[in-house]
């Protein structure tokens, strides 16, 4: 009896987790598809260190998600590219695929072979309510676009701005690429 119990314990220790999560939570709408991207041990490692060396994520507000844009380069190379975001800005483009990598959002989009997202062919509002009920609380909603004051006054015209600089401008929260080589090794380039 103790040897079946020490054998039904080693299958469950080995069995993955994500699999067991996925079979016993399923995810709370079907208009977004769950899919599996990390396939092998080099894509899980590299999922694991950007999420886990938090690059781009704001460990203040315990916030965040990840997109990845998977894409195939002008070279034929599979790559992609990684964006941590703590902001609700995938419902400008929303996506048709997520993915649950140990408790932490990712989302999956296609891109074309410069790594621009494609839109995705269902419905934005479609996509939204689901990916909503997905997301929960990760992410900080943004507030409608807004004037704002600041001191500068614009060049020649001697006018007051109507607002500041925009972080487009100034410097993001991180970015990294991933171009995956034929024998199995990767390139990884950060982009700030």
């Amino acid at each position: 009896m103790k040897r079946l119990l020490i054998v039904i314990w080693v299958i469950f220790a080995f069995q993955s987790t994500e699999t067991y999560a996925q079979s016993t939570y399923p995810p709370p709408c079907t208009e977004v598809e769950q899919v599996d991207v990390a396939t092998d041990t080099i894509k899980r490692r590299i999922l694991h260190e950007f999420i886990r060396k938090g690059e781009g994520f704001n460990v203040e507000y315990d916030k965040g998600i990840v997109y990845l844009i998977q894409y195939t380069n002008e070279e034929g190379k599979k790559c992609w590219d990684l964006y941590a975001r703590i902001d609700d800005s995938y419902r400008d483009n929303p996506p048709a695929q997520f993915m649950d990598f140990k408790g932490d959002i990712v989302l999956v989009y296609q891109g074309n072979e410069k790594g621009r997202p494609i839109k995705a062919a269902k419905s934005a509002d479609v996509l939204n309510d689901c990916l909503e009920k997905i997301i929960g609380d990760r992410v900080f909603t943004r507030p409608k676009t807004r004037e704002r004051w600041t001191s500068d006054l614009l060049p020649v015209i001697n006018r007051p701005r109507r607002e500041g600089n925009r972080r487009a401008a100034t410097g993001g929260g991180g970015q990294i690429a991933i171009i995956f080589n034929g024998d199995g090794t990767y390139e990884k380039h950060t982009y700030y």
